[in-house]
């Protein structure tokens, strides 16, 4: 008997279900999903990483609609990339099973927020399924391909690093006998698949008929299990579930509460949270981040006419913020039942992210360095403002680099530094950008600001690979995700096509060579790229 994780989990389902195609862009936590599939799939599911988010939604709908069965995998905040994408294939659906796995990350432990993706997919009018412990994360995905091609819409699995780190024993089972794998096929349908004005509202009413569908099964859904005797409930989404059996394990007996564990958490099962609720005295909600069941929760309550009061995020008895731990579930558990010998109750401090320097001889420190040292010779750090963004160099704003004035989001530091100019900021301003992060949006931030004839210095860190997330390929990797060799993007080709003159390529070895191209660039007068190419010390040469 071996462990896996929940991520590990969450991939044998996929299996399971015959998943033909899975693509997206690495993220915590939903790459290991990604990483697992690789190890555990054969050459019957093509497995890619794309360039961006958008990219990756558009290719796997695109698969869907020829009736293949395909994963999406993305973080949070890569949902919001994709999200235009979203809006609209809810309306045209294909007959392929499409499942969209979103990672969150409650507690932004390497995130730059901590956004709860289900307002995302309660937006955009899917099913939401979230798992309620690892053991459960396999069945749910196959669950969640079963129902896509059966009601033929996408399904969002949301998953959060809690539940993708989880570990749970594993007996080696391979992946169950996947449903036979359709061909490839397109009809051409374009009364269906052309989402036009003239067909929005009937596609919208069809959806919100597929919606009440929906509800009617998740009445009945597997997962929605409720236990206990007493007159205060808990209802506990996903892997809040798991985190509330943590606590209770603790406790010298089981006390006196009602547990209902929800896995289908739109469209809610309102008969099923109607039944719970009745005959309390008291509701406590528990999810991971916002609000958003415990809000659906009091609403229920109201129109049914349910006298009891639900407490959760917006009552105070949970934080509004950061990842819910035991010791707050303690807490808020004793403010209902005061009387009870609750285990822990004076909590202990939570954990904090870790914050991990650069690695051993990577390429970024002399990057750095000689940049620092070519600003000293200029008036000193404090005369340029320097944005940079998402990826290792984050590691380089501990002491004594401390390179970023801001930072904000993926492929954003080109476009910021920009915006800083046009504002006529006295300081000199230098963009730092990853070579992922560029390919993934900062090429069309670079583009705006050619045209817009924006005078700045924006040095691309090319390490080959996304190293922060992993070591995954990106466009300018000589190897795809299974490793396997291909040509890369020329980068140097690419900022000329873009409009920028003054381009130059090198590596980070010479460190006197890197302060003269720092030099030039700022010397030039006008938008200047210096792209230093070296591998990853980390993660050269790995297959993938």
């Amino acid at each position: 008997m071996t462990e896996i994780t929940g991520s590990q989990a969450l991939a044998y389902g996929a299996l399971d279900a015959g998943v033909q195609f899975v693509t997206g862009y690495p993220g915590s936590p939903s790459t290991a999903t990604v990483d697992a599939l690789l190890r555990l799939a054969g050459d019957g599911t093509r497995i890619e990483w794309a360039s961006n988010e958008k990219s990756a939604f558009d290719a796997a709908f695109g698969a869907s609609l020829a009736g293949i069965r395909s994963l999406l995998c993305l973080k949070s905040v890569g949902l919001n990339v994709a999200l235009d994408s979203l809006m609209v294939s809810n309306l045209a659906p294909g007959d392929g099973a499409f499942v969209i796995l979103v990672g969150d990350d409650p507690g932004g432990w390497g995130s730059q927020n901590e956004e709860d993706s289900r307002l995302l997919a309660v937006a955009a009018e899917v099913p939401l399924l979230e798992p309620v412990s690892a053991s459960e994360a396999r069945g749910v995905m196959r669950q969640a391909f079963e129902l896509s091609e059966r009601f033929t819409v996408p399904v969002v699995v949301r998953i959060t690093r809690a539940l993708a780190e989880a570990t749970l024993a594993h007996a080696g089972v391979a992946p169950a006998a996947a449903p036979s794998q359709p061909l490839a096929h397109f009809q051409r349908r374009p009364e269906r698949f052309n989402v036009l004005p003239a067909y929005v509202v009937d596609f919208h009413r069809r959806l919100q008929t597929v919606l009440s569908e929906v509800e009617r099964t998740f009445e009945q859904w597997p997962s929605n299990r409720a236990e206990g005797q007493g007159q205060v409930g808990i209802v506990a989404a996903g892997f809040a579930r798991q985190k509330l059996a943590g606590v209770l394990a603790q406790t010298p007996e089981p006390p006196p509460l009602q547990i209902l564990a929800l896995s289908s958490l739109h469209p809610l099962p309102g008969a099923t949270l109607q039944r719970f609720l009745s005959g309390l005295d008291a509701a406590l909600v528990l999810e991971e981040t916002a609000p958003y069941l415990e809000i659906q929760v009091q609403a229920l309550a109201q129109r049914a006419g349910l006298g009891l009061a639900v407490y959760g995020r917006t009552s105070g008895h949970v934080p509004g913020t950061g990842e819910v731990s035991g010791p707050e579930i303690v807490q808020a558990l004793a403010a209902l039942l005061p009387d009870w010998p609750w285990p822990g109750l004076e909590g202990s401090p939570k954990a904090m992210p870790s914050r991990q320097p650069l690695c051993d001889g990577c390429p970024y420190i002399p990057t750095f360095e000689s940049l620092l040292a070519v600003m000293e010779r200029h008036g000193g750090r404090q005369a340029f403002i320097v944005t940079g963004e998402t990826g290792c160099m984050v590691r380089a704003q501990l002491p004594p680099l401390e390179m970023m004035d801001l930072k904000y989001g993926m492929g954003s530091s080109i476009g910021l530094a920009a915006g800083l100019v046009r504002a006529g900021v006295q300081q000199r301003v230098i963009a730092l950008s990853g070579d992922s992060a560029f390919l993934h949006s900062g090429l069309s931030e670079l583009i705006d600001s050619t045209q817009a004839g924006v005078g700045m210095l924006v040095v691309i860190l090319a390490n080959e690979t996304t190293a922060l997330s992993g070591g995954q390929p990106h466009p300018a990797t000589a190897r795809d995700a299974r490793g396997r060799p291909r040509p890369p993007i020329d980068l140097v080709s690419l900022v000329r096509a873009a409009g920028v003159d003054h381009v130059r390529l090198l590596g980070a070895e010479h460190p006197p060579a890197l302060e003269t191209a720092f030099e030039d660039g700022l010397a030039c007068g006008q938008l200047a790229v210096v792209i230093v190419q070296q591998p990853c010390a980390r993660w050269a040469g790995d297959a993938g």
